[in-house]
């Protein structure tokens, strides 16, 4: 599917699973780099960053919980957005619908971003505005799994920790993609930074500055929710050991009960019943010694 969006003399294109005749037409009517025209035929392993005379491909890797996008088919996976930036025309390359670039499509329409904007617009500007509206929309996000957590830590005290240890661990899979996905963004902004510099100006250098400060913030609160994370799974196992122990406390007092009973009603079955009531009477003082001694060594 191809969407191209213009304003003044900037063109934004927007493909979703392109055709390889979509993007050879692209291709050919934008002058793009051969390589640059490959990177977008399949999704790539990796974020990268690639710097060419008149153009700069950018392919990002986003958590796709954080898109507010579910795992497809129960595998976790990231959600791949490739950028073409060059002078007066960006593409943006993804392999299945995203709310963030279809919504930013219609406020594009209205006109209302760029006029903003009273520099001499080009492609970076754009590209500008689409980044930092996608991280925006990852605090939506990292918010709703902060909320998650805030929801987990209410359980853990509630005496469902067995429970609660399935549930941390499909939090842990959230926070780790986190992690995996945006982990490699500082490196690759950083190299856009200085590819930035030179290819749209000093004057620029600004808005790249601006979108590493929007991915630090968002960093700062992956962080954040993961030591959150890991507060909690320790605070739960820590009351998971504690229920584990009362259990063995109580079977091991059972078995310092049982085991004197047993060989008491043993020696008695030998000696027939003349030692019947003996018996009875060693058995309720045995009771009473261990029941004294386990609450004297505090075990009840």
């Amino acid at each position: 599917m191809v969407k191209k969006f213009k304003y003044k003399d900037v063109v934004w294109i927007d493909l979703e699973s392109p055709t390889p005749e979509e993007l050879a037409v692209i291709g050919d009517e934008y002058k793009l780099h051969p390589v640059a025209t490959a990177e977008l035929e399949n999704p790539n392993n990796r974020s990268k960053v690639d710097v060419y005379s008149d153009m700069i491909y950018l392919g990002l890797h986003f958590p796709r919980g954080l898109l507010g996008r579910g795992a497809s088919d129960n595998k976790r996976q990231s959600l791949e957005i490739d950028f073409v930036v060059a002078k007066n025309v960006i593409i943006t390359n993804h392999y299945e619908m995203i709310n963030v670039l279809n919504d930013f499509g219609k406020i594009f329409e209205t006109d209302f971003v760029l006029k903003k904007n009273s520099d001499k617009l080009h492609a970076g500007y754009l590209f500008f505005y689409i980044l930092r509206e996608i991280y925006y929309s990852m605090e939506i996000g990292l918010s709703s799994l902060n909320g998650k957590l805030r929801g987990a830590g209410e359980q853990i005290f509630t005496g469902h920790e067995r429970e609660m240890v399935m549930t941390l661990a499909n939090l842990n899979y959230e926070i780790m993609d986190a992690h995996w996905f945006l982990g490699p963004h500082r490196e690759i902004l950083l190299s856009l930074e200085l590819a930035g510099h030179d290819f749209f100006g000093v004057k620029f250098d600004y808005y790249l500055e601006s979108i590493r400060s929007e991915y630090e913030k968002i960093w700062a609160t992956v962080e954040s929710n993961h030591n959150a994370f890991l507060d909690l799974r320790e605070t739960n196992d820590s009351l998971l050991a504690i229920k584990n122990n009362d259990i063995m406390r109580v079977l091991m007092v059972v078995a310092f009960i049982v085991l004197p009973l047993s060989i008491i009603s043993q020696s008695a079955a030998v000696h027939g019943s003349a030692a019947f009531w003996p018996a009875i009477g060693l058995m309720v003082t045995s009771l009473a010694i261990t029941y004294f001694i386990a609450k004297h060594k505090k075990w009840l």
